[in-house]
């Protein structure tokens, strides 16, 4: 009966200090990621020229910053395989009817996957929004943009300036209509 309590009591001990120790590694990240500079939790900065870029359309025509020339435009940069990206569509499908609107064209830029991935997940997700691919491995867009993460935004107005990025959460909508 001793010996049960003895294992008992350190494997115990064992699972708080597993706890301790993790506890401690999470605050060690927050502490890190606050610590991060703005330009790279944030985007890049208002007013800031927007990067050229080259990207291509699921059905393989390449499309560059040219082509939205004197348009405002909001890139949502997603991958296939982020949930809060997946969690977002419905939204992004109803504000780009709200964006058109107001006069800015809505596109996503997948950044991860095959382009097969993205196709089903347009597909499956009755995607309406134009879309470009852009892997992040293969093509600087996103990282030109600041997107080192999804899902992510950046307004551009129609003198090719940006207007305002961040990362897609509370709020996010309000700075994509504000232009």
């Amino acid at each position: 009966m001793i010996p049960v309590l003895v294992v008992s009591s350190i494997f115990l001990w064992l699972l708080v200090l597993v706890n301790v120790l993790l506890t401690v590694a999470i605050i060690r990240r927050l502490n890190h990621m606050s610590s991060m500079p703005p330009d790279l939790a944030e985007g890049l900065a208002k007013g800031s020229v927007a990067p050229p870029f080259s990207a291509e359309t699921l059905s393989g025509e390449v499309v560059t910053l040219a082509n939205y020339t004197r348009k405002a435009v909001s890139f949502v940069f997603i991958s296939p395989h982020c949930g809060p990206c997946v969690d977002a569509l419905a939204t992004i499908n109803t504000l780009a009817t709200k964006a058109h609107k107001a006069g800015i064209e809505m596109v996503l830029v997948s950044t991860g996957g095959k382009k097969q991935e993205t196709a089903a997940l347009v597909q499956k997700h009755q995607v309406t929004v134009p879309l470009l691919y852009a892997p992040y491995e293969e093509n600087s867009f996103a990282h030109d943009y600041k997107a080192d993460s999804t899902p992510f935004y950046c307004v551009v107005n129609q003198h090719s300036r940006v207007e305002s990025s961040g990362f897609v959460g509370a709020g996010w909508e309000k700075q994509l209509l504000g232009i």
